[in-house]
Formats: C-alpha cells, sequence, structure tokens
C-alpha cells in the first residue's frame, strides 16, 4: 500500500513538469557552408544551392533574401493544491539568420550569416 501512495504522489508532482522545444523555419542554409563570390554569384546560384528565401525584402540599392531558422525551449513545474504552491519556468531562444543582397543585374553585392542555434536547447533550460 506505501509503494502505491509512493507511486501515486510522484506521478503527480511530475505531472506538472512540462518541456516543450519548437523550430520555426528550415535550417537548411545552415547545414553546408557557403562558397559565393560577391560580384560573381548570381540570385540563380544562390536559390540553387539553398532553396527560396524565407522573406525577401527591396530596397533602393538592392533586392535582399532573408533565410531564417529560430528554435524555442521553454520548460516549466507547476505544484498545485487547490491554488498554486509554485510555479517557475526558464526558457531559451536562438535565431540563425543568411541576409545576401543582390543589385540591379541579379549579381550577389553583399551577404552574412550568424551562427547556428544549438543543438541541445534541453541543456540552456535547467534540464
Amino acid at each position: 500500500m506505501k509503494r502505491a501512495l509512493a507511486a501515486a504522489l510522484v506521478a503527480l508532482l511530475f505531472a506538472g513538469c512540462t518541456y516543450h522545444a519548437r523550430q520555426v523555419g528550415d535550417d537548411h542554409f545552415l547545414n553546408e557552408p557557403v562558397s559565393w563570390t560577391i560580384g560573381t554569384t548570381t540570385l540563380r546560384d544562390v536559390v540553387h544551392d539553398i532553396g527560396p528565401p524565407d522573406a525577401i525584402r527591396w530596397t533602393p540599392k538592392a533586392l535582399v533574401f532573408v533565410y531564417r531558422a529560430q528554435r524555442h525551449a521553454n520548460s516549466s513545474l507547476v505544484l498545485t493544491a487547490y491554488l498554486n504552491i509554485f510555479s517557475g519556468e526558464a526558457q531559451r531562444e536562438q535565431d540563425a539568420t543568411l541576409v545576401a543582397g543582390f543589385g540591379k543585374d541579379d549579381v550577389l553585392l553583399y551577404y552574412g550569416v550568424s551562427d547556428a542555434p544549438g543543438d541541445d536547447l534541453a541543456g540552456d533550460v535547467g534540464f
């Protein structure tokens, strides 16, 4: 009987724990390093290498392709006995972005890549 009661209490304790990880966007541009040459690489080469962009922006000087990958991890613990006794939450969000700008002749003017998000977000939120 004591074992059953202890098992039920442990199950109730962990019933309030949650861990949620989500990824938005495709991180395909992070898988391989880009080897583009400014002034030579074309818009078509970039799309062939890493696919269509997540967003396209236009400025008077350039057409800008934006590729994004975002990861979000969230963990929480809630202990409840009629009212909340304790509630704690930890979260972590990471972004990776690639930006490429093209001139009027669709030739690469500039590009930049941020660091990739870490593979294991669980370690970032205390697990």
